[in-house]
């Protein structure tokens, strides 16, 4: 885990302290802890009455336990966390939907890249040496005594191309063998072939031969030709020096194509074969990085070091790699197309590897992943996501971070009273509605292409003043928060796509009370709940036809959950009923249709 990443989970565990702190007297307001303010908001999950079989502390909400008892830090009685069904069935590994707002995207530098299949393998790092390429190096040898009358080498290092004259070789032997050359071209090809082997034998070379059949006369001094292009390695003779048989006079060496020799550790050499992908860095020139694959894999096995050796090939025409050279090398294996992502993307807590995936219109949501190879700057993704998502590779943390920080408020909520037990009156019930109300206004505004005009919205901003004593220490009182700061939000959108997030915040803040709170209420109301796809951007309206003010995708109907009818519900449909009929005509917003 990095350091940024420790400190953020510290920073969550003293929050989530504080906050038990606060709850447990009466001081609890989740929108002042959001470092995004009205800006970030988040999906709620549905909340019904369900008890779970655990545990907890009023003062210390982060201990939870499996049976009741005391709390080992205060001492205090333990009390159970209500959950819902929907937490119970839920995926322990999803995450709260976050919006942003395209102008703090932009301000947090968020960066996006596709989740896409690529080819990469097995990753095997070690380090090699460079070494001359054996298959270019020319030894000459003497094969006769003599003397080194000429010597146009005179030091290690020499440049020598094909054909140039390395030296002249005074030697008895073969001005006999001459002789014997010279005489042998009047008679048979058997005698002349006979002579020429021998001088061959004594390592006159092809074009010695030639030079002596043109001039028909003995040469006393045999010159010595270069066989390839390259760099005199080795000189063990200076002009005038004594040779004899079998000594190395010279050695030649072609640098243009060297060998790099790696040390693989034992346990990795199964990995590798002939024509592996290998990638060569060399440390000690910037910038020099090449590819090439396995040439040869050596028998042996080093006792002491527990290391084989790879063969590679590279070409070194520029003459930068020189014997001696140390290189890093890296080995592909088992390359195959993968789904992967950028590692960066990649983040990690206690519940495993997950990642931030963008869901478009400024949403996002942390989603669990398994991880398969990383190497390579990528990270084999083999399941949580499919190929084509935008995943955030930049600023994750932060929308992390304001993600798990909206699941701690979530957790402690259920220590609060399920809002389908909160009794609101008629009159609580019916300035409540303004809220849904607004929704209403800005779905019928975005299907018509109007402008939202502030005044419309004002009704509803006075909401939160009028409950927020009575509710404030209640569930209800983060569905206001979230619903006012959304509103706000609307009132300031100058684009039609900051209008949809503004919308689809709205209706995500109301979610819990439209369905846990009263549903029978909005029901009876003829009030629809929609939502692009699973999880997706939703909004309300009346009308029986859907109106999908985000796009061309179909709509989801969100079905409202069965249940019995409270007294509470049955009042204020009947009160609605007759305000409806008092006031109908003279409500400024009856185009779009209302919920009181």
């Amino acid at each position: 885990m990095t350091p940024a990443r420790v400190l953020i989970k510290q920073s969550c565990q003293v929050l989530l302290l504080a906050v038990g702190l606060m709850l447990f007297h009466g001081q609890f307001n989740p929108s002042q802890f959001s470092p995004f303010g009205p800006i970030i908001k988040t999906s709620l999950a549905a909340e019904t009455d369900k008890t779970s079989q655990k545990w907890t502390c009023p003062m210390h909400p982060h201990y939870i336990a499996d049976e009741f008892g005391t709390c080992p830090i205060c001492g205090m009685d333990l009390v159970k966390i209500q959950s819902s069904a929907d937490d119970q069935n839920k995926d322990p590994l999803s995450k709260p939907i976050i919006s942003i707002s395209p102008e703090m995207i932009q301000t947090m530098g968020v960066r996006l890249a596709k989740a896409e299949r690529a080819a990469f393998g097995k990753r095997i790092r070690s380090y090699g040496i460079v070494k001359e390429n054996e298959r270019l190096q020319t030894e000459l040898s003497a094969r006769v005594e003599g003397w080194v009358e000429k010597l146009n080498i005179t030091a290690v290092g020499d440049k020598v191309e094909k054909g140039d004259v390395l030296f002249e070789l005074f030697s008895p032997e073969l001005i006999v063998s001459q002789r014997d050359f010279l005489a042998a071209l009047s008679q048979s090809k058997n005698a002349q072939s006979s002579i020429k082997r021998r001088l061959l034998s004594f390592g006159v070379q092809q074009q010695a031969l030639d030079l002596i059949t043109e001039k028909k006369d003995v040469q006393q001094n045999i010159p010595f030709f270069a066989v390839q292009d390259g760099t005199v390695a080795t000189l063990n003779v200076t002009p005038g020096s004594y040779v004899k048989r079998g000594m190395t006079i010279a050695k030649i060496q072609d640098y243009s194509e060297v060998w790099v020799i790696v040390n693989v550790s034992e346990k990795d050499m199964s990995f590798i074969s002939n024509g592996t992908k290998a990638n060569i860095y060399f440390p000690n020139i910037p910038g020099k990085t090449l590819n090439t694959e396995v040439d040869y894999i050596y028998p042996d096995m080093d006792e002491k070091t527990r290391t084989g050796r790879v063969r590679l090939i590279i070409d070194n025409k520029d003459g930068a790699l020189r014997p001696g050279t140390y290189a890093d090398v890296v080995f592909e294996t088992q390359i195959s197309e993968r789904l992967s992502v950028p590692s960066e993307a990649i983040l990690k807590d206690e519940s495993g590897d997950y990642l931030v995936v963008a869901l478009g219109e400024g949403r996002f949501r942390s989603r669990n992943v398994e991880l398969g190879l990383v190497t390579g700057g990528r990270s084999e993704i083999k399941s949580g996501i499919k190929s084509g998502e935008d995943i955030v590779v930049s600023a994750q943390f932060l929308i992390d971070s304001e993600s798990a920080l909206r699941e701690s408020f979530r957790k402690i909520e259920r220590l609060q009273k399920p809002l389908n037990q909160l009794k609101l009156s008629k009159n609580e019930l019916a300035s409540f509605d303004h809220m849904v109300d607004a929704a209403l206004y800005i779905h019928e505004a975005l299907m018509k292409g109007t402008d939202i005009e502030e005044s419309q919205l004002a009704p509803a901003l006075a909401i939160k003043k009028v409950l927020w004593s009575e509710y404030k220490n209640t569930r209800l009182a983060n569905v206001l928060t979230e619903t006012e700061a959304a509103i706000k939000q609307a009132q300031s959108a100058k684009t039609n796509s900051e209008r949809k997030i503004a919308l689809n915040n709205i209706v995500t803040a109301l979610e819990p009370w439209l369905i846990n709170g009263v549903p029978a209420h909005y029901k009876s109301k003829k009030l629809k709940l929609y939502q692009t796809d699973k999880a997706g951007q939703k909004w309300v309206q009346l009308s029986a036809t859907p109106l999908n003010p985000y796009n061309k995708k179909q709509a989801e109907l969100i079905p409202w959950p069965d249940v019995v009818m409270s007294d509470m519900d049955k009042t204020s449909q009947k009160v609605t009923k007759d305000d409806m009929k008092e006031t109908r005509g003279t409500d400024t917003m009856r185009g779009s249709g209302h919920a009181h």
